[in-house]
C-alpha cells in the first residue's frame, strides 16, 4: 500500500527515498540525490528540512533557486568571488591568506563551525572548482583539516542531465588545467571520500509510459528514430501551435505556455501578446525594503499587465490556492491597484494581493545552540509575471499541462531539450514549434559515465552498515505507531541484535510509555470499526445507485454513436466514468469512439485503463489491437491479437485482425490460415 506523508506528499514507500533519509539521518556520509525530472527531489528536500534534527543550511547556485529552496546562494553564504577558484591562486593559497581574503566575522565563523549538514540544491549548475573551494573553507573554519568538508555532511541534490554549469570559453580553458570537467563530481575532494549516489527512479509528474520512455532516452542520449517520430507527431508549425479552448471541460481554462532557450525569444513573445490585447496597460511597481539584490527579484520591479494577460504565479500561496508554476489569466484589476483578479487554469478566480519575499542570511544563536535565519530585506510585489512564454532555464522544477516548445535558433547547452519536454505532464499536452532532431539532444559524455555509479548497492550498504541499529529502532517505532506489530517485532529484534539498548533507563521508560498506549486505544478501535462498518454499508448503497446511472450514460453514449455523434458519445462515457471510475465497459466504449475519430493516443489510454482493470477482457483486447494497428504499432497489435486468441480461440474478429496484421508483416501463409479459420467459424455460426 502506498504510504505518503500527508503534509509533504513524500512517498515513504519508495526504497530510494527511505535509503536517502537513512543516510542523512543516521550517518555522516555525504550523499548525491539525483533523479530524472518529476521524481520528487524537491519534495524530498522540503521534507528533510522540515524533519531533520541536524543543524543545517540550504544553498543553491542562483538567487531564484535559493529563494525557491528557502535558503541562500552559495556565493552569498561563503562570500565567494565569481571568477574560477583555482588551487594555486596566490590570494588564498594558505590558511592565513584564505581567512584574509574571505574576512568572515566572528558570528559567521561560529555558524560554519556549528553546522552538521550543508544542502546544495540544483547541483548540476555548480562547478567543480566551487566544490573544492567549499571543501577548503569548511576544513579551515571547522578546525578539521583532515576530513573532507571539515567533517560536515554534504547533501547534493539535482539532475546532472538537466542544466549544466554556465562556463565561458575562457573559464573552461582555465578550469581544464585542474579538473577533468566543470561538473561538480570532478572536484578533487571526491578522490578522498566516498560519495553515495542515490537516483530516484519513480516518475510522479508523468504517467504515460511511452512518454516517460522517450524522455528517459532523451535524458541519457539514447534517443531512437522511433522516439523522435513519436515526439514530432506533436510538431505544429505556425500560429496553429497556439492552443484554443476547444474540447476543454466546463469550468476550466486551456492555457499553454511557450518554453524557449533564449530570453530574447521569450521577451518578444510576451511583449507581442501583451500589445495585442485591447485595453489600457497598467504598471505595478515593486518595493524593496532593506537589502534585496536586484538580480534575485522573482518578478519584475515594473510589472506591466492588462486584463486578459496570461501570467504565472512565482510563489506558493499560504492558503494553498495556487502554487509556484500555476498559470492564470488576469480577469480584472482592482481600481485602487491593491488586488489582481486571476482565473487559474482550473477555472477558479482568486483575488491576489501583493506578497513579500525575504532575503535572509543564516546566523548561529549561541545561547540556544541553534541556527536561525536573519532577515536582511524584503521585496514586495504581486506574485506573478507575464507567462505566454518563459525561458527553459526558469521552467526548471515546474510542471504544466500544456506546453509549446519553441527551439527556434537551436539549443545551446546540455539538457535544455530534456528540461523543456519534461515540464509537460503528458504527450497530448505538448506542441512543438518545429521538429526535434538529434542535434537538439545534447548530453555530456562525462555525465553519462558518472551516472553508471548511481544506486550502487555496495556503496550504499557500506554507508548504512554503521547505522543499522539506529535505522531498525526508528523503523520499529514507526511500525508500532502505525499498529503494524508484525513489522514492529521484525525491526525490534533486528535492532537489539545489532545493538542491545533495551536495558538503558531511557529505553525502558520509552517502551513502557509506548506499551501503555495499546490498552487505552482498544475501546476506541472497536468503536471506529463499528462506525466504519456502518459507513461502508451506506457508501455501498450509494455506489450501487451511481452504478445504475453510469449504465444509463453508457447506453446514451452508444445511442449517440449510432447517430454518428462521437463528441456527445464521449461526453456520456466520461459521465459514466465519473460515476463509476472502474466501469470497464465505459472505458472500452470510449476507446472505440476515440479510435473512430482517429485519436489513437486517447484511444490507447482508455483501453489500457480497461485492461488494467480487467486484463482478460476480450472486447478491450480486440479494440486495443485495432488501435495499435491503426497507430502503426504493429508488434503491439500482434501481441494483443495473439493474447485475445489465447483466451478466445473462436473469435472471428480476432482471427480476421490477426490475418491483417500478418499480411502487413508479409506472412501471407499464416495470414491466410487465420482468414480461413474466420471463414469456417462464420459458416458454423450461420448454421447454428
Amino acid at each position: 500500500m502506498e504510504n505518503k506523508n500527508e503534509t509533504s506528499g513524500i512517498d515513504l514507500s519508495s526504497p530510494e527515498f527511505k535509503n536517502a533519509l537513512n543516510v542523512i539521518s543516521f550517518t555522516r556520509n555525504s550523499l548525491f540525490l539525483t533523479g530524472k525530472a518529476g521524481t520528487g527531489k524537491s519534495t524530498f528536500l522540503r521534507y528533510l528540512c522540515k524533519t531533520t534534527k541536524k543543524k543545517h543550511v540550504v544553498l543553491a547556485p542562483t538567487g531564484i533557486a535559493a529563494i525557491n529552496a528557502g535558503g541562500m546562494t552559495i556565493h552569498s553564504f561563503f562570500k565567494l568571488p565569481f571568477f574560477p577558484l583555482v588551487p594555486d591562486d596566490s590570494r588564498f593559497s594558505s590558511v592565513t591568506k584564505l581567512r584574509s581574503f574571505l574576512k568572515y566575522n566572528k558570528d559567521h565563523c561560529k555558524l560554519i563551525k556549528s553546522l552538521e549538514l550543508i544542502v546544495i540544491d540544483e547541483i548540476s549548475m555548480v562547478r567543480a572548482d566551487v566544490i573544492d573551494f567549499i571543501d577548503r573553507v569548511l576544513r579551515v573554519y571547522s578546525g578539521n583539516q583532515r576530513d573532507p568538508f571539515g567533517g560536515k555532511q554534504m547533501l547534493f541534490v539535482g539532475d546532472l542531465f538537466q542544466l549544466e554549469p554556465v562556463v565561458t570559453r575562457d573559464e573552461r580553458d582555465i578550469l581544464h588545467r585542474f579538473w577533468d570537467t566543470p561538473f561538480f563530481f570532478s572536484a578533487r575532494v571526491f578522490s578522498q571520500m566516498p560519495l553515495v549516489s542515490i537516483e530516484l527512479t519513480k516518475v510522479y509528474r508523468q504517467t504515460d509510459r511511452a512518454f516517460i520512455t522517450v524522455l528517459d532516452h532523451i535524458r541519457t542520449n539514447t534517443v531512437t528514430p522511433t522516439d523522435l517520430q513519436l515526439l514530432n507527431i506533436r510538431a505544429q508549425e505556425g500560429d496553429d501551435a497556439n492552443r484554443s479552448d476547444d474540447d476543454v471541460p466546463d469550468g476550466t481554462v486551456s492555457l499553454a505556455i511557450t518554453l524557449a532557450p533564449r530570453k530574447e525569444t521569450v521577451d518578444s513573445i510576451n511583449s507581442h501578446r501583451l500589445a495585442e490585447l485591447p485595453g489600457e496597460m497598467m504598471t505595478f511597481e515593486g518595493e524593496i525594503k532593506g537589502d534585496f539584490p536586484a538580480a534575485n527579484l522573482p518578478t519584475p520591479m515594473s510589472l506591466d499587465l492588462k486584463v486578459g494577460a496570461q501570467v504565472i504565479f512565482v510563489k506558493n500561496d499560504k492558503d494553498k490556492r495556487w502554487v509556484n508554476g500555476t498559470l492564470g489569466i488576469i480577469s480584472g484589476i482592482d481600481v485602487e491597484g491593491n488586488y489582481l483578479y486571476i482565473t487559474t487554469d482550473e477555472g477558479m478566480e482568486y483575488d491576489v494581493a501583493r506578497e513579500q519575499w525575504e532575503n535572509v542570511r543564516y546566523t548561529y544563536n549561541e545561547k540556544e545552540k541553534k541556527i536561525e535565519e536573519e532577515q536582511l530585506g524584503v521585496y514586495i510585489q504581486f506574485p506573478v509575471r507575464l507567462a505566454w512564454a518563459i525561458t527553459i532555464h526558469k521552467s526548471q522544477g515546474l510542471t504544466f499541462d500544456n506546453v509549446v516548445i519553441d527551439l527556434t535558433g537551436g539549443v545551446f547547452t546540455g539538457g535544455q531539450t530534456y528540461v523543456a519536454l519534461s515540464r509537460c505532464r503528458s504527450l497530448e499536452g505538448l506542441t512543438l514549434r518545429r521538429r526535434i532532431g538529434l542535434s537538439d539532444v545534447i548530453v555530456n559524455r562525462e555525465v553519462i559515465n558518472f551516472s553508471r555509479h548511481f544506486n550502487d548497492d555496495k556503496a550504499l550498504k557500506q554507508a548504512l552498515d554503521s547505522a543499522v541499529a539506529d535505522i531498525e529502532y526508528a523503523d520499529a517505532v514507526s511500525s508500532f505507531d502505525n499498529r503494524d506489530f508484525d513489522a514492529f517485532f521484525t525491526h525490534f529484534f533486528k535492532a537489539i541484535h545489532a545493538r542491545y539498548d533495551i536495558e538503558k533507563p531511557l529505553a525502558k521508560r520509552y517502551m513502557r510509555r509506548k506499551l501503555s498506549v495499546i490498552s487505552g486505544k482498544d475501546r476506541q478501535i472497536d468503536e471506529l470499526k463499528f462506525k466504519i462498518g456502518q459507513l461502508e454499508k451506506t457508501l455501498d448503497t450509494k455506489q450501487k445507485q451511481l452504478d445504475k446511472y453510469a449504465v444509463e450514460y453508457l447506453r446514451m453514449g452508444d445511442e449517440c454513436m449510432e447517430a454518428n455523434a462521437p463528441k456527445a458519445a464521449l461526453a456520456n462515457y466520461d459521465k459514466a466514468l465519473n460515476l463509476n471510475p472502474v466501469y470497464v465497459e465505459a472505458y472500452v466504449a470510449k476507446g472505440k469512439t476515440l479510435l473512430a475519430i482517429r485519436d489513437f493516443h486517447g484511444s490507447l489510454s482508455a483501453l489500457n485503463k480497461a485492461l488494467t482493470l480487467a486484463p482478460i477482457n476480450t472486447d478491450a483486447l480486440l479494440a486495443r489491437a485495432h488501435a495499435n494497428m491503426e497507430a502503426g504499432y504493429v508488434d503491439a497489435a500482434f501481441n494483443d491479437a495473439n493474447r485475445l486468441l489465447s483466451f478466445d480461440k473462436k473469435s472471428i474478429d480476432g482471427h480476421e485482425l490477426m490475418a491483417d496484421i500478418l499480411d502487413f508483416q508479409d506472412k501471407e501463409e499464416e495470414a491466410e490460415l487465420h482468414r480461413e479459420i474466420a471463414r469456417q467459424l462464420r459458416k458454423k455460426k450461420k448454421r447454428k
